[in-house]
């Protein structure tokens, strides 16, 4: 019984080590650059004419930032965005931000010489879902489409399992949602 209850409990810490795994990254240099990219995000430090440069090393710390639902922005200044998107968004949650950053980092390991439009993944850090007649649906700052994307990329993430070439598979695809 003493060596089954052992047994139980090693299995236990194992699968919970195992499991934040693919949420975390030991690389110092790599959590100072994300925490410094957001706190740059939260102040408005963050110029529209040209992506962060982030990559694969960067999701698994940009993925603990989508978890949050703080808005940024006072509706005084425009939050980072393609410079050829017509629509201007003056908050953001830093959750939904962290979480373009991961689709940034995707599209970069895909193609890192070619990233398009000064490196944006997309127009704005927001997703559309399409409806029935395929007219877009806005969804800016809902919580819980916010988990569901979340939750999309964090599934994406654990199957990657840390192989660059996950980043061929759109973490969105089956969801519903697409970036704006």
């Amino acid at each position: 019984m003493k060596q089954l209850i052992l047994l139980s409990f090693l299995l236990l810490t194992l699968s919970t080590a195992c499991t934040g795994s693919y949420l975390s990254s030991d690389d110092p240099e790599t959590k100072q650059f994300v925490v410094n990219l957001m706190r740059d995000f939260r102040e408005g430090k963050l110029a529209s004419f040209g992506c962060p440069d982030v990559q694969w090393r960067h999701i698994p710390a940009l993925l603990e930032f989508g978890k949050s639902k703080a808005i940024v922005g006072d509706g005084t200044w425009s939050m980072p965005a393609n410079p050829f998107s017509s629509y201007e968004m003056t908050q953001c949650s830093e959750g939904m931000f962290a979480l373009w950053m991961v689709e940034a980092a995707r599209l970069h390991t895909l193609n890192p010489n070619n990233q398009g439009i000064g490196g944006w993944p997309s127009l704005n850090p927001f997703v559309q879902r399409l409806s029935a007649d395929d007219a877009p649906l806005w969804r800016i700052n809902n919580p819980e489409v916010q988990q569901e994307v979340l939750d999309a990329y964090v599934n994406w993430w654990k199957a990657a399992d840390g192989k660059k070439s996950a980043a061929k598979t759109d973490p969105l695809k089956g969801t519903g949602y697409r970036w704006h």
